[in-house]
């Protein structure tokens, strides 16, 4: 079964079987590559396929993770971050049916830009089973775009990262986290492609697009006998702002080379509610009996409670996007270790941070995706 393509001259598109690469005006877009690996890159006009991958097991509310008993491997350090000064955090409820926008007729993009952008993204993906499920299907799938568009100020930089962990069993899991991301793909990276939006709009399109992932996943849920959700983590860049919106316990992290790093979104599970009420220690999280129990994600009902963040980025600023299979494995003085170490260089720090999980252990599926905000030479 293969994605509808977007309506534009100036998109091209490659199929895999549900999952698509797609090139065209500054674009490209990926999902689900399989391992680790930058965005896919056009070579003598002809995009190059992507290698695909997905998906394992998990109960839906309590989220019981079939995943090996013990003590993970560690380095220090606590999982709840403090929200800087320069996070804004914003009350999110359902779109009604008067307020939604009508994208669909929207003027597209110009082929050429009319001048040089002062930034770009550089952009790097790594999604693998884990050593444990190795031999199960992925449930974990990811997605990146990112280009250049039309601002008012002039050609800017745009992007959408996410990272979904689907739950519900091997085919409900993989089916959760793989419909999640293309139902947000596809209300999102049209908007990406038309003439100037309003900045203060795409706050409101990456939400509006959240609350009908969820919906359609509930609508599912509803015709199934067995129940599926997902985790979800999205990032919609846009300039030097970021719109973050995070569901369960899949993470957003942003490193600042003068601040570190620093957690983003709160995870919406039972052990981050301990630690907020101050009845267990942060570090606890890793090795709590409740550490795979989410009390939130995508599916369950037909509404959904998320978070969403208004993150203003800096040059050389670092969005990291992961699943718990990432960041239960490691602590996250590791990660800031090895995001300082290689700077700018996206697709060598998810190809380490991959490396470095497996070698804590592997213990579930690894998503990664990390987006830098660089200077334009």
């Amino acid at each position: 079964m293969a994605w509808h393509s977007l309506s534009s001259n100036h998109i091209r598109v490659v199929s895999a079987t549900f999952r698509q690469s797609y090139t065209g005006y500054g674009f490209q877009f990926a999902t689900g590559i399989e391992k680790h690996a930058p965005l896919p890159q056009a070579v003598n006009d002809t995009l190059q396929p992507v290698r695909v991958q997905q998906a394992a097991p998990i109960e839906l509310a309590t989220r019981q993770r079939a995943r090996a008993a013990g003590t993970v491997n560690s380095i220090s350090q606590a999982s709840i971050a403090p929200i800087s000064d320069d996070i804004e955090e914003y009350d999110t409820r359902p779109v009604r049916a008067e307020e939604e926008e009508e994208y669909a007729d929207e003027e597209m993009l110009p082929q050429e830009a009319s001048s040089k952008p002062q930034y770009r993204l550089s952009v790097g993906m790594g999604l693998d089973p884990g050593l444990v499920r190795k031999d199960a299907p992925n449930e974990d799938n990811i997605f990146a775009m990112q280009g250049i568009r039309p601002g008012s100020s002039g050609p800017e930089p745009v992007g959408l990262f996410v990272v979904a962990d689907g739950m519900g069993g091997h085919a409900d899991g993989q089916e959760a986290s793989r419909l999640a991301i293309q139902i947000i793909s596809d209300i999102v990276s049209p908007t990406l492609l038309r003439e100037a939006e309003l900045e203060e709009s795409f706050g409101g399109i990456i939400k509006d697009a959240t609350h009908r992932a969820n919906l359609t996943l509930y609508q599912r849920n509803r015709q199934k006998e067995h129940m599926m959700g997902t985790t979800l983590t999205a990032a919609l860049v846009v300039g030097t702002m970021a719109h973050v919106i995070n569901v369960g316990d899949s993470r957003t992290y942003r490193y600042r080379p003068s601040e570190g790093l620093s957690q983003i979104t709160r995870d919406h599970s039972v052990v981050a509610r301990l630690v907020e009420k101050g009845l267990i220690e942060p570090h606890e999280v890793y090795t709590h009996p409740k550490r795979n129990q989410i009390y939130r994600c995508l599916g369950e009902h037909a509404s959904v409670e998320f978070d969403y963040f208004k993150v203003e980025l800096q040059e050389r600023d670092i969005l990291l996007l992961c699943s718990d299979g990432l960041w239960e494995m490691m602590r996250d003085p590791e990660i800031e270790h090895i995001l300082s170490g290689t700077s700018t260089h996206a697709s060598r720090a998810s190809s380490l941070l991959i490396q470095a999980a497996l070698a804590h252990g592997g213990h579930d599926n690894i998503s990664v995706v990390i987006a830098c905000l660089l200077a334009e030479e």
